[in-house]
């Protein structure tokens, strides 16, 4: 197996940012769940699932688009062209995300949790990550996150005996988001000539029309997790979604370890891809192997020990015994979830390097179609304790459906 090392050490560096931010989550869970009562915790998992949707229209796409539009030229005018592009593209998505934001408030009873997501929401306009991945100059952002983090995390703890201690949660993750992305402005987005350069009206159609598949297709891809997530309040217990909500989050954190992978390999996966198909074939191959020898062993540990592995996440503390025990059977429901979202990122990473959008898209509307067929029947009577199986069965579809249309895409090369 041949060795790109500058994409070993972007991986290495992506991958210690993400597991970053997921140990970052899965210590917040713990001091909401010890200073706050169980049934609570659902309204806070809600709130962040809102944000990271609202993340995910704001950036339009461009995390995916934008790395491999970079790494297809060297020269600089043309990456200050691309910067350009992808703040204007931002900027209509992050003042509709705002303005949804501050209406909630009116309409919803404990709507001010989505206000105070607001920073996450900016921060996400001004993210740089796509330009540092792109550009091999993510280690230094790496290392402020890591600081950053452990800051917000002891301030959080410090406040834990605090009434809002949740919406203080939301409110610092966000501002310490929001903080990071600034520190690298200069570099990124204020490098002159850039900033306030806008394209074309003609050119930005343009845009709207090729990354709004992508984005349409992360939507709908988060919605399946998120609209499952919103409508189990009418339907389970408060502790059951506090529970669930939990392995939500548990889920979300690996598959930030997995995008972390897709997006390291990502700018060598287009230099792979741009020298001949064959090529990229190898690679995806190895890559499968490999992460589906760690995945196996990861899945086979949540299986077996489960019990162990809340223990060890919540700091071995169990104030509420009937919430240790649901949400111990849920992690062994959910173990084998890990391997089948590592066998399909690289199914999604063919498809925009081939940049077949919209089959992209529809992949992901079909997945949606999926998940509503679940809520469904929730509601027409299915036992509420089958609510659990529903990572492991949408994840299978996504895998099968991603499957079959990069296996339709390639029939059609031949």
């Amino acid at each position: 197996m041949k060795f790109h090392l500058p994409t070993i050490n972007q991986f290495a560096t992506l991958l210690f940012l993400n597991i970053t931010n997921a140990v970052f989550q899965l210590l917040v869970i713990p001091i909401l769940i010890h200073n706050t009562a169980a049934d609570q915790l659902g309204t806070y998992f809600i709130a962040l699932s809102f944000s990271v949707l609202a993340s995910i229209f704001v950036n339009f796409g461009t995390s995916q688009t934008a790395v491999v539009e970079i790494r297809k030229t060297n020269s600089p005018e043309a990456q200050k062209v691309i910067l350009n592009e992808t703040l204007a593209l931002r900027l209509l998505p992050m003042l509709v995300s705002v303005i949804i934001s501050c209406l909630l408030p009116i309409i919803l009873t404990n709507g001010i949790y989505f206000l105070l997501v607001l920073p996450m929401i900016l921060a996400e306009f001004i993210n740089p990550q796509f330009y540092l991945i792109a550009t091999y100059k993510i280690k230094n952002y790496t290392l402020y996150n890591l600081l950053i983090r452990i800051i917000v995390i002891a301030a959080i703890f410090y406040y834990k005996a605090n009434p809002s201690i949740i919406a203080f949660t939301l409110l610092a993750t966000g501002l310490a988001m929001l903080f990071l992305n600034i520190i690298f402005l200069r570099k990124t987005f204020f490098i002159k000539g850039t900033v306030f350069n806008f394209p074309s009206s003609s050119r930005w159609s343009q845009l709207i029309r090729t990354n709004i598949l992508v984005v349409g297709n992360g939507l709908t891809v988060h919605l399946q997790q998120s609209m499952f997530l919103f409508a189990l309040p009418s339907m389970v217990t408060p502790l059951y979604l506090s529970a669930y909500g939990f392995i939500d989050k548990l889920i979300s954190s690996f598959r930030m370890l997995l995008n972390a992978y897709s997006t390291a390999v990502m700018p060598h996966a287009a230099g792979a891809h741009h020298e001949s198909f064959a090529n990229w074939k190898k690679l995806k191959q190895q890559q499968n192997k490999l992460l589906t020898i760690i995945c196996i062993g990861v899945g086979i540990i949540m299986y077996l020990f489960h019990d162990q592995i809340l223990s060890i996440l919540l700091f071995g503390k169990n104030k509420n015994q009937a919430f240790f025990n649901q949400t111990s059977e849920l992690i062994k429901l959910i173990s084998f979830v890990p391997l089948l979202i590592s066998l399909n990122v690289l199914n999604v990473a063919e498809l925009i390097l081939e940049k077949k959008f919209i089959a992209y898209f529809s992949a992901g509307i079909a997945i949606l179609f999926i998940s509503l067929f679940c809520v469904d029947a929730l509601k027409l009577g299915i036992p509420n304790q089958y609510a659990g199986y529903y990572p492991l069965l949408i994840e299978a579809s996504c895998l099968i459906i991603y499957y079959l249309i990069v296996q339709k895409l390639r029939s059609e090369k031949r």
